[in-house]
């Protein structure tokens, strides 16, 4: 069981620590990892892997890019899920690379095929980047107001934080909006 409320604290604090901007309609998540110090780029994967997270501390360069931070994202991916990989990515340096006990390198590969605890906690923390709580509620419930259908709050959501529409089923899950 993942610690939901540690996440979205920690997801809240990155968000503060990166000066990010309250007022804006869709997180940024290439401007989130630009301020933590990462360069963020389309890679030829295979196709069952959806990205990776590199970290050298100290380096001149990862793969010839002058970065010591780097994330790549499967360049053959839409552009809702590269933004969910990003905040994924993002998720494994909050949560687990300051964890580590030889912090000067980290390497993290993720594969489509099933998730562990690890996996679980920064797939949480994608989803608190990209749909803050409130933010989400907010937007839900004026949505709910217009007396819409399910689907087609379901779109226009996604729609809004630049998501999947599963991620958005999963997050309405998550904060208890099923079935209201």
């Amino acid at each position: 069981m993942i610690d939901e409320e540690y996440i979205e604290k920690k997801t809240i604090d990155t968000l503060n620590n990166v000066k990010y901007n309250d007022s804006a309609d869709y997180i940024d998540v290439i401007d989130v990892a630009k301020k933590l110090g990462f360069v963020v780029g389309n890679a030829g994967l295979e196709r069952d892997v959806d990205g990776f997270i590199l970290i050298k501390e100290g380096a001149d360069n990862i793969l010839g890019i002058k970065t010591d931070k780097l994330i790549g994202v499967n360049a053959t991916q839409e552009l809702a899920w590269k933004r969910f990989i990003i905040a994924h990515e993002i998720g494994h340096y909050i949560l687990h690379y300051n964890k580590q006990k030889d912090r000067g390198m980290y390497a993290h590969r993720d594969h489509k095929k099933g998730k562990d605890h690890v996996e679980n906690e920064a797939d949480f923390f994608a989803a608190n980047l990209l749909m803050p709580r409130n933010k989400f509620m907010e937007k839900y419930r004026q949505l709910e107001q217009k007396h819409l259908s399910r689907e087609d709050m379901i779109i226009l959501l996604a729609n809004k934080f630049i998501v999947t529409r599963d991620m958005v089923e999963r997050r309405c899950e998550e904060l208890g909006l099923i079935g209201e």
